[in-house]
């Protein structure tokens, strides 16, 4: 969905390889509800950059020079004021993944992914949801559903709310699936937060996938606007 307001959502980019920057700076400039304010090549550049130019979002690439982009997202989600985070990457793996949720990433996102994914994801941050490549998803389903399994106390609504957010589903499209009020699925998200001790829906996504509670073809992909 696109940003509602006639404010655009302010993005900027932390990416030091150029062809990514104007690749991003390209599909940014096809969205007239995103406003790319900034780009920065490092990590230090990065944080100078988000405490001028004041995003709402920033795209930050896993792999910066000086203070990589693990620590420079740990950096911007802790500030008084947070700025919203989607990780983004040329090659992921469960532990980068890991990592950057840690930090407090609202999504994580490969660079071979299609455009519209990508708008989705910046979109997606800014109004407090999140998503994870299904590129990425795909890979760690296989890795991880032989290890791993929900908590024998999860209920059955609460895995089928873990299944929505981990097919990226919006806390408005699950209220339509389960026939609840959206502010119900924002206080049941809410609670899983605390039971499961994490830090945001991207993290709760995650352990969907960890658990098996999402097959692959299931996560929702959003064509270029």
């Amino acid at each position: 969905m696109e940003h509602p307001d006639a404010t655009p959502i302010r993005v900027m980019l932390a990416e030091d390889d150029p062809l990514a920057q104007h690749a991003v700076a390209a599909y940014l400039g096809r969205a007239p509800d995103l406003e790319l304010v900034g780009t920065a090549a490092d990590g230090p550049a990065a944080l100078d950059l988000a405490g001028s130019c004041s995003p709402d979002v920033a795209v930050v690439d896993v792999n910066l020079p000086l203070l990589d982009g693990i620590q420079v997202t740990a950096a911007l989600t802790s500030r008084p004021r947070p700025v919203r985070v989607v990780c983004f990457t040329a090659l992921g793996d469960d532990r980068v993944l890991y990592r950057a949720l840690q930090a407090g990433a609202s999504g994580f996102l490969l660079k071979s992914d299609a455009p519209g994914l990508i708008l989705h994801g910046i979109r997606s941050a800014f109004s407090g949801d999140s998503l994870v490549s299904p590129k990425l998803v795909a890979s760690l389903l296989a890795a991880h559903r032989a290890r791993s399994a929900p908590p024998p106390g999860l209920t059955q609504g609460d895995k089928d709310l873990l299944r929505l957010i981990g097919a990226g589903r919006s806390n408005a499209e699950i209220a339509d699936e389960l026939c609840l009020a959206t502010s119900t699925v924002k206080t049941y998200v809410s609670r899983l937060l605390g039971r499961l001790e994490r830090p945001n829906r991207a993290a709760l996504a995650a352990l969907a996938h960890e658990w098996g509670l999402v097959e692959p073809a299931s996560t929702k992909v959003v064509p270029l606007r």
